[in-house]
């Protein structure tokens, strides 16, 4: 009897040893790693990486699109990519200068004006929404990041004018 419960409890103990440490494990494999811990605002860098994810979302809807739109589309989907080009040399440039936190200074332009095109253009609209999202925070953010700050907010822009003029050649 008094081994039969040296053995059931030597079991349970080592069951209880061996499983906390995967359950430890599998919670680290769930809780957020990289970027996602970052665009809920807990990284360095919220305002760029919100940025960065807007820009993901905008450019695969530009992917996605199943017009050409007169050669906007592919325009600003390579304007997009330049912009997520410049941000990751941002990101790069800031953390060897070693300045890590980013505190918001003010906007430097308004709030984007809605486009027209509502649900028959859907995933250009998307597009715009994302690139517009992305502006904002790229205006929001403290710092220039070695010039790559400027730098993807003008291909942003360049991409939300080929957008703008995409869906005028579709209409016209």
């Amino acid at each position: 009897m008094k081994r039969t419960l040296t053995c059931c409890l030597a079991t349970a103990v080592l069951v209880i040893a061996l499983v906390s440490p995967l359950n430890t494990l599998g919670r680290d494999r769930r809780a957020p790693r990289g970027p996602e811990l970052v665009y809920q605002g807990a990284g360095p860098h919220p305002n760029i990486s919100r940025a960065i994810r807007a820009l993901e979302s905008a450019r695969s809807d530009l992917q996605n699109a199943a017009h050409d739109y007169c050669g906007h589309r592919v325009e600003a989907l390579e304007a997009t990519n330049a912009a997520l080009n410049q941000l990751g040399a941002a990101i790069a440039c800031q953390e060897r200068r070693g300045a890590s936190a980013e505190v918001p200074i003010a906007a430097a332009g308004g709030a984007s004006a809605p486009v027209a095109g509502g649900e028959r253009y859907p995933l250009i609209r998307a597009a715009i929404n994302a690139l517009q999202s992305a502006r904002r925070d790229l205006q929001n953010a403290a710092h220039e990041y070695c010039g790559h700050r400027a730098e993807a907010l003008e291909a942003v822009n360049v991409a939300l004018k080929q957008l703008h003029l995409a869906i005028q050649c579709a209409r016209g």
